[in-house]
């Protein structure tokens, strides 16, 4: 008898509790075990076992089975399609503004934590104080590229659309939450998770993981490369120095306190202006060719001379008419919303147990990491 395969939210926290656990062990091991390659090397190792292993093909491939689904099925239901190349343009626009934001917030953050005792690591130090071109590729390649595609995988990938049934904004900020409680420290906790929500925004916003990607891609790689830059002297190492003098440069609070304020609203205004922008190349554009599509078979159905027999027209009248029912403003924005649920379902016992499991484990380590400073 063929067993029945898990529902996508039961399926996305199970999968995820394991591949969190993994995750957590694999650190432990590599903490704890000396291995005899360069700081650089180490790393990408580290970063492969993790983010390809376990964040990537674990991922998909665990979720796939417990869904009795194959992969191809799996990566559509992730978001992974194709994309114009407008928003790809737009996607990493977004990314350069997160990167400038996050400063600020881990700048704040940082000072907050640091009152209690916390002594923060800069998140990219380029290795043993190692700063050569081949540091810096492998640097890239573990820092930004790897974990932009196997964390949104597994963030915006499998919870964002897992976690769909609890209603959408529900699902954004819980998949976030736990996007920062994966980075297993309290330094990144805060701005990783407001990041993860604003690349949530992107998923939804675009109905494709790839803006999702770029945006971490791009926060990831600027981190990287200013952390490079401004040891070898490359065009525009001095931009974080000279963001920062401008922040902080007043030399009173007041001050301080005025152009900070000034500095984040004109990243959160031109933040929004994107993700308008990224909205209608995806979600309106889809819709507007739709309704294309609707008028082209309209005329193909009157025309006499039509090549497409009247028997595919008759079909295909008949679903778009269902599919629109009556063409007003509400039926539009249903059309545009296909994919966000109006309402949402209460969980399961085993959905509860395994969702407040992953937020108990993180948080712990997450705290351990401010308590005793580990992993």
């Amino acid at each position: 008898m063929e067993k029945k395969s898990l529902s996508m939210l039961s399926a996305s926290l199970l999968t995820y509790f394991v591949m969190l656990t993994l995750f957590i062990l694999i650190r432990v091991v590599f903490l704890y075990v000396s291995i005899p390659l360069s700081s650089s090397v180490s790393d990408l190792i580290t970063t492969i076992f993790i983010q390809v292993g376990v964040m990537f093909f674990l991922c998909i491939f665990m979720y796939s089975k417990l869904r009795h689904q194959n992969l191809k099925t799996t990566l559509g239901e992730f978001g992974y399609s194709k994309i114009g190349f407008m928003p790809i343009i737009i996607s990493i626009l977004i990314g350069i503004v997160c990167y400038f934001l996050n400063m600020f917030i881990a700048s704040f953050f940082s000072s907050i934590i640091s009152l209690c005792g916390y002594e923060s690591v800069p998140q990219f130090s380029g290795g043993s104080g190692d700063y050569s071109v081949t540091s810096f590729i492998l640097q890239v390649i573990s820092v930004a590229l790897l974990p932009a595609i196997c964390e949104e995988t597994t963030h915006r990938g499998l919870l964002l659309n897992g976690l769909k049934p609890m209603g959408i904004v529900r699902a954004m900020l819980i998949s976030s939450l736990l996007f920062g409680l994966m980075h297993l420290n309290i330094n990144q906790f805060f701005y990783a998770t407001i990041l993860g929500f604003i690349i949530s925004i992107s998923v939804v916003s675009s109905k494709n993981i790839l803006p999702a990607i770029l945006i971490h891609f791009m926060n990831n790689f600027l981190s990287t490369y200013f952390s490079f830059a401004s040891h070898n002297n490359w065009v525009g190492g001095d931009i974080p120095t000279l963001i920062t003098n401008f922040i902080y440069g007043g030399g009173n609070l007041f001050s301080y306190f005025i152009t900070s304020l000034l500095f984040l609203a004109a990243l959160v205004l031109i933040l929004v202006l994107l993700f308008t922008w990224l909205f209608k190349e995806t979600r309106i554009k889809a819709a507007a060719k739709l309704l294309s599509d609707i008028s082209n078979i309209n005329k193909e159905f009157v025309n006499p001379n039509s090549t497409i027999s009247r028997d595919e027209n008759l079909i295909a009248m008949y679903q778009i008419n269902k599919l629109m029912s009556d063409y007003n403003i509400k039926s539009l924005n249903k059309m545009i919303f296909t994919d966000i649920e109006s309402s949402a379902r209460k969980l399961t016992k085993f959905e509860l147990t395994f969702l407040v499991a992953c937020i108990v484990v993180g948080g712990f380590v997450t705290l351990s990491t401010f308590i005793w400073g580990v992993l």
